[in-house]
């Protein structure tokens, strides 16, 4: 199997990148759950954050870099689409 390259990246997280999302919740400070990248693109409709268990997409008037993203260890068979400067970056 090749390895990927990275050869083509315009943004600064892209598929197999790690980041934190901020996630909303109730009586007490928010936290920061990790998710993987598994795509990223331009678009209008994107989760705003801090995500909610019943956050919902989207339309936005402005195309801004969004990522779609998997969280780590909770549903790995859910993606959701949140936008990239709302996504902190974990460095490996």
């Amino acid at each position: 199997m090749s390895e990927f390259s990275g050869w083509g990246r315009t943004n600064g997280i892209d598929f197999g990148d790690y980041v934190k999302i901020e996630m909303h919740r109730y009586h007490s400070p928010n936290e920061f759950f990790i998710h993987k990248v598994v795509g990223a693109l331009k678009s209008n409709t994107w989760i705003d954050t801090p995500l909610k268990w019943d956050s919902e997409p989207i339309n936005h008037a402005s195309m801004e870099k969004v990522l779609n993203v998997i969280q780590c260890g909770i549903d790995e068979t859910k993606v959701i689409r949140v936008k990239e400067s709302d996504c902190i970056k974990i460095e490996q």
